[in-house]
């Protein structure tokens, strides 16, 4: 494996210290409303950023968020980090989703499979935020296909996935609030 991740437990990252735990148990509590709002406030920057030309879904317009809470806070730095740091796999993301044509039978079991892909060498933030941008994308996705009513059943899928394994690595990392640290990278410049 390339990152020397084997079975079991997430080891700590080299040269990095550690942040004080917040319990497993807690962060799993914590893992719908953290993923539903960053469902919201990406699709609410693509809204801002694309205006009309952005797939809109009403069930994220409608998401009872509190921004100033730090449920809304660490969504909306989720959001921001997924879309400076995944742009490429944004693309990827919605043309294996047009390729697979999931419904609402075959959705869980394609998400498991994508999902579990991302994590095979090991976990990390980037794939954590690639989680939840392959999330959102399969809910758009099947919004836009005339499926309503997807966003709290792939929120559980999100949830499901983050329950085994990645909430303990997670927690050992300072939990969800560690996101409101992360500094999204640098733009890179455009060609002009």
């Amino acid at each position: 494996m390339a990152s020397g991740q084997g079975p079991g437990p997430p080891r700590q990252e080299c040269g990095k210290p550690a942040l004080p735990s917040a319990s497993e148990e807690q962060v799993a509590q914590d893992m719908e409303g953290f993923s539903a709002a960053t469902f919201f406030y990406h699709h609410q920057q693509e809204q801002e950023a694309e205006g009309a030309a952005a797939p809109a879904n009403p069930e994220m317009v409608t998401l009872p968020l509190q921004p100033s809470s730090t449920m809304g806070q660490v969504g909306r730095q989720l959001a921001i980090t997924r879309t400076t740091s995944t742009g490429t796999m944004t693309s990827e993301f919605q043309t294996m989703l047009q390729h697979l044509q999931p419904t609402a039978e075959n959705a869980y079991e394609y998400f498991t499979k994508i999902a579990s892909s991302l994590f095979e060498s090991g976990i990390n933030r980037g794939r954590v935020v690639a989680l939840l941008g392959f999330g959102y994308r399969l809910v758009l996705h099947v919004y836009q296909h005339g499926l309503t009513g997807f966003l709290g059943l792939v929120t559980r899928f999100v949830v499901f996935m983050l329950q085994h394994g990645i909430a303990q690595w997670i927690s050992q990392r300072g939990g969800w609030v560690a996101a409101l640290d992360l500094a999204p990278p640098s733009p890179l410049p455009h060609p002009g």
